[in-house]
């Protein structure tokens, strides 16, 4: 290849992402242009480098040869090769002239340059004891830092499992936390903090520029290897990646760490962060333009937002909850709302608006609701109560209330001129020309007292000032009287000026096109378009949260979209359980949501997918290669998933007795668990991905059979002296929950005497894979049992030959409500005795975790909306394919009017469901459920689904 021609094509590199990438056509030109690359690159630094001197680490592998030997044919760019200093990057510990050495596959590249090793070459003398090998080679490379001062270019590869040089994943744990090793060879006996500490902790090991580490997945299992601080403090970083396969690779690594970033599993990408990264490639047609291309879909669909305070000023979001005076929304939605708000987790510029049947003012709205946020505000320990008071006042500030009917149009016509001007307002406040002075003056709290609070705020536009926030809302545009047919607007703003209002009601705005406010009005008008919808360079995202019984889904959604689509813009929709019935009934509500609205603006809501534990449920089990590795049919004897409560359903019959256990919670929560903790590796942790292996696993669960499930109900106990009559004792004190105290399932004055709905349900199925293929998973769960609790125990086999049925097995075992906890029950001698006991190790958060803030399940969820992450969401098919599985047993039980056993209320449940866990689950003596654990859970009340209703 001519100078001029490698010249021409280094001029096509192109910048995605803070990466170059070159792009070449074959195996040959992938050859030829590296080695151009790496050359012009030497011979630029040595132009510029002070001394002329340029530092070169060389990593090993097959990749890097042929680049190495058409290095040695460039005749046309002139290096000094007197001043050319190379290191060893990284070596597997075996003799110089080992086939597997990296300097044995290279030092061919020396003595083509004529390199002098003794003066330009730096490499480890593996003929020495391991532990002097490294501790030499350490000192060398300190040397050469301090003699040139720098790094110069590092020329890298990357292993199927990520890794570069030697740093294989876990990174940190190979080299600091398997301190054992290199604690050892630097004779360094500091404590080794935990990973959850800080990385940049100043201990000595840190400092050191060379570690052993160890792979089994590789010919040579002891490497040595300079550190990843070392390579990515180098001026250019060059990485070699002459397949389809590694490119693959690369751009899985590129989507991972978009969502999970994460140098332990990644250690390039802190080669990109640290900038001046290229990419040469092979083995794929316009690779840089198809990375483009995917960075522009994710920015699209993940909004990409700091987790730590979220502000663009260019964004508005709206929030509207349908059913806002439902339970859900005033015990979790808005409490959750409220602290990423608090958190900064939210927009700056967002309003809130609450969409219900229910006659009253904003104030009284609002009162309702603070009280559930005002309990919220306990977790923030180091404000003051004229701080806490501030925040609510604020928050207060950004909440709306409409009175409206989901069935009216007329309803939905008028939200629209509502939420199309509340949006113009929003906008108008927050920094836009002739808006941009707003003064706090006066801010009064009765916060304690539970008193209105009275936030003026004082917008200087024309000598013109407006109150904003007063103790006397205003009812508009649309009725001197509530209407829950034609929509009545409610808001937090009370003027003191004499603005006439325009044709649709609104004191404040027109929203006809090109109007300008001339009558001192402190807010400014904005172009709309066509539609009357904002013109404004404004990005506005809208999520739409239906607190609603499904009854209504479609008729609201379609209502929205028909009058009030937030048009080009972002529309996302929250929806809650229960998705149908069964397999007949959800694929008619699901075909009727999407005629509406595509499945990419779906997010449907599985509360326990926003629980911190089972949040991690993937991470452990991906991150942990002793779990991984384990989790198979080989090793694994059975899994059972319980979700057990001590509560009965009295006081929520009527809502439960159509569904019954097994729609209330196994068919969603205990399914979803089922996915997670046995589907495979994905290939990449977007959200695709996740449910794609999510859907895998549930398409090859069969359906569930009769004969594999005992369903049961209970009845009052006659053991119990103290709460013999359940509605004397409710009689005597309301505020008791009448759920909690002794009764029979038809107690329930909303239940019929003769209803065989169940309350409790043990199952068994089965996987058809090859991983799970023969492994029983039971589900049992249940009502007015003995104890609160959601766990997952995954037990291992017996050790081979053991017959000792009384031996319990080992379980790894994971709590996720009321506490949160992972343990692992092993078997160890008894001190002192040749018997055998079992013990719990100990695996929870540490004390140092206890004390982080963990966001509730409703925080998470919504916070992941808003972003535009999926991966803690239903996808339809995910719901279809667990309707599939439950729906012949629901139509079998209905059919042949299976009645469900008796069992005491407090009781374990049915005696036959213990005989059923019996066959697969082996409890071993003296049978312990749980160890004790220091972390509450979020737990929610199902109760709060019942009374979405207003």
């Amino acid at each position: 290849m001519e100078y001029e021609t490698s010249l021409k094509c280094l001029d096509e590199i192109r910048c995605v992402n803070n990466v170059k990438y070159m792009e070449t056509e074959d195996l040959t030109d992938f050859n030829k242009k590296s080695a151009y690359y790496i050359c012009k690159e030497i011979y630029e630094k040595q132009l510029s480098n002070e001394n002329g001197y340029v530092v070169i680490g060389l990593s090993g592998g097959k990749t890097p040869i042929d680049v190495y030997k058409n290095m040695c044919a460039i005749k046309d760019i002139k290096i000094d090769k007197n001043k050319l200093i190379f290191f060893i990057i990284d070596e597997r510990y075996k003799n110089d002239d080992h086939k597997f050495s990296n300097y044995n596959n290279i030092k061919f590249l020396f003595d083509e340059l004529n390199i002098n090793k003794e003066t330009q070459l730096y490499k480890p003398d593996t003929k020495k004891d391991l532990v002097s090998c490294i501790r030499d080679y350490n000192e060398q490379i300190k040397s050469m830092i301090e003699k040139y001062k720098k790094i110069d270019i590092v020329i890298l590869g990357m292993g199927s499992d990520f890794h570069i040089a030697s740093l294989f994943p876990n990174v940190y744990y190979n080299i600091y936390m398997n301190n054992y090793q290199n604690n050892y060879i630097y004779e360094d006996n500091e404590t080794i903090r935990s990973l959850n500490a800080d990385n940049n902790v100043n201990l000595s090991l840190l400092n050191e520029q060379v570690y052993f580490t160890t792979t089994n997945n590789f010919d040579v299992r002891k490497r040595i290897t300079v550190s990843l601080n070392l390579l990515s403090n180098s001026t250019s970083k060059i990485f070699l990646l002459n397949t389809a396969d590694k490119l693959n690779l690369w751009k899985n690594m590129l989507l991972n760490f978009y969502v999970n970033p994460n140098y332990n599993l990644y250690p390039a990408f802190k080669m990109i962060d640290s900038s001046n990264t290229t990419v040469i490639a092979c083995g794929h047609k316009n690779y840089s333009k198809m990375l483009e291309d995917l960075y522009v879909q994710k920015d699209e669909a993940l909004s990409p937002i700091s987790n730590n305070n979220v502000e663009n000023k260019n964004e508005l979001l709206t929030i509207v909850i349908f059913g806002c005076s439902g339970d859900l929304a005033k015990k979790k939605i808005y409490p959750a709302l409220f602290k990423l708000f608090c958190n900064n987790l939210l927009p700056k510029n967002i309003i809130i608006i609450g969409f219900a049947r229910t006659g009253q003012d904003f104030e009284s709205f609002f009162n309702k609701i603070a009280i559930y946020l005002k309990i919220s505000l306990n977790s923030y320990k180091n404000l003051s109560v004229f701080e806490k008071a501030e925040r609510l006042n604020s928050f207060k500030s950004k909440c709306r209330y409409f009175i409206g009917n989901y069935l009216s149009p007329e309803s939905f016509e008028n939200f629209d001129v509502y939420i199309t001007q509340e949006e113009r307002i929003a906008l108008g406040c927050c920094g836009q020309k002739g808006n941009e002075k707003h003064k706090q003056v006066n801010v009064t709290s009765q916060f304690p007292n539970n008193h209105t609070s009275i936030n003026i705020i004082n917008n200087i536009d024309n000598g013109c000032e407006s109150p904003m926030l007063t103790d006397s809302p205003k009812r508009y545009p649309c009725s001197s009287s509530y209407s829950s047919t034609s929509g009545t607007a409610v808001c937090p703003y009370s003027s003191q000026h004499d603005v006439k209002p325009s044709n649709n009601g609104c004191p404040y705005l027109s929203s006809q096109a090109n109007t300008s406010d001339s009558s001192g009005c402190p807010y400014i008008s904005y172009h709309t378009n066509k539609s009357g919808h904002l013109g404004c360079p404004y990005t506005i995202t809208r999520m739409l949260y239906l607190a609603l019984p499904p009854h209504v889904f479609v008729s609201t959604l379609q209502n929205y979209k028909k009058y009030c689509l937030n048009k080009n813009r972002i529309n996302k929709i929250l929806l809650e359980k229960p998705f149908g019935k069964d397999l007949e009934s959800f694929k008619i509500l699901s075909k009727q949501i999407l005629e509406t609205f595509p499945e990419k603006n779906i997010y449907r809501i599985d509360h326990y997918l926003g629980k911190d534990m089972v949040s991690g449920l993937l991470k452990l089990k991906f991150t942990n290669i002793f779990l991984l590795s384990l989790m198979n049919r080989h090793f694994i004897k059975c899994i059972k998933i319980t979700l057990k409560e001590t509560k009965g359903v009295y006081g929520r019959g009527q809502y439960f007795d159509p569904y019954g256990i097994i729609r209330d919670v196994m068919q969603n929560h205990m399914l979803q668990l089922l996915a997670l903790i046995t589907m495979e590796h994905p290939t990449d942790l977007n959200d695709k991905s996740i449910q794609n292996e999510k859907i895998k696993i549930l398409k090859s669960i069969a359906s569930i059979k009769l004969e594999d499930t005992v369903i049961g109900q209970y009845v009052k106990s006659n053991n119990d002296d103290t709460n013999n009559n359940i509605n004397s004792n409710i009689s005597e004190n309301a505020s008791i929950d009448k759920s909690k105290i002794n009764h029979s399932y038809h107690d329930d004055p909303h239940v019929d005497p003769n209803s065989i709905t169940p309350t409790f349900c043990a199952c068994v199925l089965y996987i058809n894979s090859i991983n799970w293929h023969g492994v029983p998973i039971i589900l049992k769960a249940g009502k007015g049992l003995n104890n609160d609790i959601c766990e997952i125990k995954i037990q291992f086999h017996n050790i081979m030959g053991s017959s000792d049925e009384s031996m319990y097995n080992n379980e790894f075992v994971i709590i996720l409500q009321p506490v949160e906890g992972i343990y692992l029950k092993l078997m160890i001698k008894k001190m002192g005795s040749e018997e055998m006991e079992e013990v719990q190790l100990n695996l929870s958060l540490n004390e140092n975790n206890n004390k982080a803030y963990v966001p509730e399940a409703y925080e998470t969820l919504l916070s992941e909306c808003y972003k535009g992450y999926k991966r803690k969401f239903i996808s339809d098919e995910e719901l279809y394919e667990s309707w599939r599985i439950f729906t012949p047993l629901l139509n079998e039980l209905q059919e042949k009017h299976i009645k469900p056993l008796s069992y005491p209320f407090g009781s374990s449940g049915p005696q036959e469901a213990y005989d059923l866990v019996r066959k697969y689950y082996n409890y071993g003596k003296n049978y312990a459920t749980t160890a004790k654990f220091c972390r509450k859970s979020s737990y929610y009340d199902d109760s709060l689904f019942d009374n979405m209703r207003e």
